[in-house]
């Protein structure tokens, strides 16, 4: 290849360059994990005084130059130990309830469910066992069953759901934990620490790639690599490629380059002096394994999961697992885009655009919830959901300048999505009597009986247990039951799905489900302005030189903002979409012996709602070789969901999930 685009050999010796590092990460848990452990006794997970991670890694960076082309690479390993507190987050998977809503006419609640008891174990119990009268023939009867369990300290089956008798006393609307998350699938059993380890080939060959020039204004640069066209921390607004692994880390670690994912590209770069810029041009043609793409959060559990999330295995669940595949975000779809940078009056700027799949990633709902609603084909039946990353185009514009009246570098990053995608439905619920019985808002009439499928669902299951004849609960039969249409509350279809919590009009056994609604687009522009300055503090504080500081403004603006549109913050929590989020970031590093000591200090603020983190640390040197951070991670967030998962809520954000994760961090350097 290299020879037909003119490239010539020249028989010479090969330079060979390398460097890397030896590296040990080891976090200890300042604080307990507040998720629920059981049902009985509502006790937290813990963790306070226990390690949360010990990481090993090993990089080395590489490069082959030939003279007219070079090869570069980077390779990473990576061993992350299985801690105590890890063991006991994979076995809080099943140990771990959900709240769900009692619809039922009884007085015993809340009720809980045993400590590790798959509720799909109690029913398989026969119902008749503990009254002398034999098992319940009518709703009602087992309702009163129910009840009598409650009472009898052996909540093995929650209340079905009323009639539709008139003069029936008001449904109880209080949440209870009846059922753990491996039941209705919020939790399911899964490896998460195997997401941790760079292990096999693909993982370990971060980069490799092949750069050679053609002339003297043309520069290639082809394999797998990364691309940076951002240049801010914590959070990003240009920084559009590539998506982030915050699994490990969430959003912590120090260099950037450890978190982002690599990708295979064409990167091409061309000078144009005459203008005093540079075009770069980017393809990407899809041949990277599917994760590749799009941000990774801990979703399958672990110690970085949200609160309250931290033992559940969503993907792997019925909740959803990812589809890299989809419609409206395939992973193997080419992407490209480019960017022109240049130098005007002394300010630096770029302007750019790309095409390529939106990092944050959407929830799309099973058909089966709605399926004018959901957002394109969907392609994980059998799942109440799924993951997906959308094809969006993001047109970006950036500059920065020394501003000599203040003696600081100024920083702005603007990047314009149209049309991007978002969850909606704050208020959505799931029945889970409904899900499995393959009924739909089609099935009802006027009157809200039900006509659905001849499957068994749920009630049959009960009906086996009891002993009882197929159809007596209605699993083969219409009976005059409310609505089960499975999604309650969608705000494109209110008047159908809509229920009242204390009636219970149109529902059964709910569970509490943010994010359902449809999926709708919006103009959105990301803000970031920024500026880096030197502080002069060695009289103060005794400095051996000034002080860098660094202040970023992050905002996320819905331009075409609209209320009613009832955008969640993040799927899994209550909290309404702003119209503007805004975060605000401030660090200063001292530096104290030569460099040798570096204390700093960085905070963040959540503007809108003023939760906060804040990250003390301090940087050793040791020789040539050896460094150590120490640092303090501390989440402050006035805002959080601490209850179990199905629980209402309506003021979590994105600081507010990281309730309970504060940890002391230790990161230890031999560096060659």
């Amino acid at each position: 290849m290299l020879a037909l685009v003119g490239v010539s050999l020249p028989a010479s010796a090969v330079d060979f360059e390398y460097s890397g590092y030896l590296r040990s990460h080891l976090s200890l848990n300042l604080s307990n994990n507040t998720s629920w452990r059981n049902g009985l006794t509502e006790d937290s997970i813990g963790g306070e005084g226990e390690l949360s991670m010990a990481r090993f890694s090993g990089k080395i960076e590489a490069s082959f130059d030939f003279g007219a082309f070079q090869i570069g690479s980077v390779m990473r390993a990576t061993e992350d130990h299985l801690t105590g507190y890890e063991r006991d987050l994979k076995r809080a998977t099943f140990l771990n309830p959900v709240a769900v809503t009692n619809h039922a006419l009884t007085p015993a609640h809340p009720l809980f469910a045993l400590a590790g008891l798959p509720a799909g174990g109690a029913f398989a119990l026969p119902l008749g066992a503990f009254l002398p009268a034999g098992p319940p023939t009518t709703i009602d009867a087992l309702n009163a069953f129910s009840s009598y369990l409650g009472q009898a300290g052996i909540p093995l089956l929650p209340p079905l759901p009323c009639q539709t008798a008139a003069g029936l006393p008001t449904c109880d609307p209080t949440p209870f934990t009846g059922w753990n998350g491996a039941f209705v699938g919020a939790g399911a059993l899964s490896d998460y620490t195997g997401d941790y380890d760079d292990d096999d080939f693909h993982d370990i060959m971060r980069e490799l790639y092949v750069t050679f020039d053609v002339g003297e204004r043309f520069h290639f640069k082809l394999g797998k690599q990364q691309v940076v066209w951002g240049e801010t921390d914590f959070f990003r607004a240009m920084d559009i490629i590539h998506g982030y692994d915050l699994r490990w880390r969430s959003f912590l670690e120090l260099e950037n380059e450890e978190l982002r994912k690599p990708l295979i590209l064409a990167n091409v770069e061309i000078d144009v002096p005459e203008w005093d810029g540079t075009l770069q041009l980017i393809y990407r043609p899809g041949w990277d394994e599917a994760d590749d793409v799009g941000n990774r959060g801990a979703l399958e559990g672990g110690r970085w999961a949200p609160q309250p999330w931290g033992g559940a295995g969503v993907t792997q669940s019925i909740i959803g697992p990812y589809n890299y595949h989809a419609a409206n975000g395939d992973a193997d779809d080419a992407n490209y885009g480019f960017r022109w940078s240049g130098v005007w009056n002394q300010i630096g700027y770029s302007l750019s655009y790309w095409r390529g799949i939106d990092n944050d990633g959407i929830v799309n709902r099973n058909p089966v919830l709605g399926g004018s609603s959901s957002y394109g084909a969907f392609g994980s039946a059998g799942n109440l959901t799924e993951l997906m990353f959308p094809m969006i185009e993001t047109f970006g514009l950036s500059m920065n300048a020394y501003v000599e009246s203040m003696d600081l570098v100024a920083r702005a990053e603007v990047a314009f999505t149209p049309n991007k995608p978002y969850n909606t439905g704050t208020d959505t619920f799931v029945d889970l009597f409904a899900f499995g019985l393959g009924c739909t808002d089609a099935n009802f009439g006027a009157d809200g009986i039900a006509s659905c499928p001849a499957v068994p669902g749920l009630l049959g299951a009960v009906e086996g247990a009891a002993g009882v004849p197929a159809g007596t609960f209605g699993s083969t039969a219409p009976q005059d039951l409310y609505d089960i249409a499975v999604l309650r509350n969608d705000p494109a279809n209110l008047a159908a799905t809509a229920y009242d919590p204390l009636t219970a009009t149109n529902a059964l056994m709910t569970l509490s489900v943010p994010g359902l609604g449809p999926v709708v687009e919006k103009d959105t522009l990301r803000i970031m302005l920024g500026f880096d300055k030197n502080l002069n503090l060695m009289d103060w504080l005794g400095t051996q030189r000034p002080s860098f500081w660094t202040v970023q403004l992050f905002d996320t603006w819905i331009t075409n903002f609209d209320k009613d549109d009832d955008i969640v913050d993040l799927f899994g929590f209550g909290a309404p979409k702003r119209e503007h989020s805004t975060i605000l970031t401030n660090a200063i590093t001292l530096n104290y012996d030569y460099d040798t000591i570096n204390p700093g200090l960085a905070v963040g603020v959540d503007l809108g709602n003023f939760d906060m983190f804040v990250i003390p640390s301090l940087d050793l040197v040791f020789g040539d070789h050896w460094r150590v951070r120490l640092e303090a991670d501390i989440f402050l967030p006035r805002h959080s969901k601490t209850q179990n998962l199905g629980f209402v809520e309506d003021d979590t954000r994105l600081l507010g999930t990281l309730d309970n994760r504060d940890q002391l961090v230790a990161r230890i350097t031999y560096q060659f």
